[in-house]
């Protein structure tokens, strides 16, 4: 008897969903999430001018990279630069960059960032692959490599995520009036 109790007991468990099934993210929100946090007193925040996108057209970004640290740091003017989404069907994908590990920067290509101060970087991201219309979450990444040049420092390098960002993707339609 005791034996037969204890298998109930295992399959009522089992029947009830004790068991954790992982849900495939999905995402519901159109505008900006939550911001990250600052990564060695550098943020990275994503924006968008438009919240609705048709499928076929880019999707342009405003990504803001500044410094919230106590100090100056030396920041390339355009550091590599990448984008990752997730679909409304919760399948991922990304603009892949080669990263580089070291490269010596010239004074030219950066900029001196004060505590407080922004770089503004444009991001464009084509949408004419994308197959479903719906909500698509957007991060922002940049990479910089470890500078060699020393006479900049300090010199921020890593690799930096922004918040995400959900866009509307709607069907592409012709609106030349054509039939």
């Amino acid at each position: 008897m005791n034996r037969t109790v204890r298998l109930l007991s295992v399959l009522c468990l089992a029947a009830a969903g004790c068991g954790t099934v992982s849900e495939i993210y999905r995402p519901q929100v159109v505008g900006p999430l939550p911001p990250t946090e600052a990564c060695n007193g550098v943020f990275l925040q994503l924006r968008a001018p438009a919240d609705l996108v048709q499928i076929g057209h880019p999707a342009a970004f405003n990504v803001t990279v500044r410094n919230t640290g106590e100090r100056s740091i030396w920041m390339p003017k355009k550091p590599q630069q990448g984008f990752f989404w997730t679909y409304p069907n919760g399948r991922h994908d990304c603009y892949m960059i080669e990263r580089e590990d070291t490269r010596f920067f010239k004074t030219t290509e950066c900029r001196l960032l004060k505590p407080g101060e922004e770089l503004q970087l444009p991001g464009l991201v084509e949408t004419a692959y994308f197959s479903r219309p719906g909500i698509t979450e957007f991060l922002a990444e940049i990479h910089v490599a470890k500078n060699t040049n020393p006479e900049m420092a300090p010199f921020w390098s890593g690799r930096l995520l922004s918040n995400a960002y959900g866009l509307q993707l709607v069907p592409f339609k012709n609106v030349s009036g054509a039939r």
